[in-house]
């Protein structure tokens, strides 16, 4: 079983790492350089994003150099993983929907121990990883804009709590994944987002699309492999309490 305690001693070990502050969009490296996108008619691949944390009192608890500032998005018949990874791999977070069997995912993988907890996917019930998320409402726009080689549309964003500065969004609808932002508190929003913001656990972060290819992608990536051990939602909260 789990043990609360192996992960009390990592994180005093090797600091404190936000990564379940990304789980919405959930990934670490050099953000890559903004290239156009010549062929659009696929749905199969990834989008890579680069992530920008707002210097706030309550992240100024974390270690800012172990702030992952990558993000990749796997699809694949409608079902993604989004995954954040630091330190060369040593710590993983990622968050699958897999809209064959209903079910979401989170995983994490801390040094040699790998975890899961699993949930099913309901109409108009957030997964875990949201239920935190100051609540926002969306007001879609008739702007337009070119964004990657993809059209875009706008639509402004703004927080109940006016104190959290609003923010734009841009998405397409020329990437063939339906539904994309289902179960998500974007799930008004009908196409795929290049740009936006979230707020999770204290944690403001500015989110961007840097790159979009067509690739194979395994149907492995959405399935848990056999070396994770499952978890029930009151050790999962332990562990999220130790990241805030």
């Amino acid at each position: 079983m789990a043990s609360i305690n192996y992960f009390k001693h990592l994180f005093s070990v090797a600091g404190r790492v936000p990564f379940f502050a990304i789980l919405l969009v959930l990934t670490l490296v050099t953000p890559l350089g903004c290239s156009r996108v010549a062929d659009k008619d696929f749905s199969e691949g990834f989008i890579e994003y680069c992530i920008e944390f707002e210097d706030t009192v309550a992240v100024s608890a974390f270690n800012a150099n172990m702030r992952p500032n990558r993000m990749v998005i796997k699809f694949k018949d409608n079902n993604t993983i989004n995954k954040v990874e630091g330190l060369s791999g040593a710590f993983s977070f990622a968050f699958i929907q897999n809209k064959m069997n209903s079910k979401a995912y989170t995983l994490i993988k801390l040094l040699n121990k790998k975890l899961y907890y699993e949930e099913t996917l309901e109409q108009d019930n957030y997964p875990f990883a949201y239920r935190e998320m100051p609540e926002f409402s969306i007001v879609k726009t008739t702007d337009t804009l070119e964004y990657l080689g993809y059209n875009c549309c706008v639509a402004k964003a703004t927080f109940l709590d006016l104190s959290i500065a609003p923010f734009d969004i841009y998405y397409t609808n020329e990437i063939s994944i339906p539904n994309p932002n289902s179960n998500t508190p974007f799930n008004q929003i009908e196409g795929v987002m290049l740009k936006f913001s979230t707020v999770l656990f204290n944690q403001r972060m500015s989110v961007l699309a840097t790159s979009i290819k067509s690739s194979k992608i395994s149907d492995e990536e959405f399935v848990i492999s056999p070396d994770h051990e499952a978890i029930g939602l009151d050790v999962l909260n332990e562990i999220a309490e130790l990241v805030k």
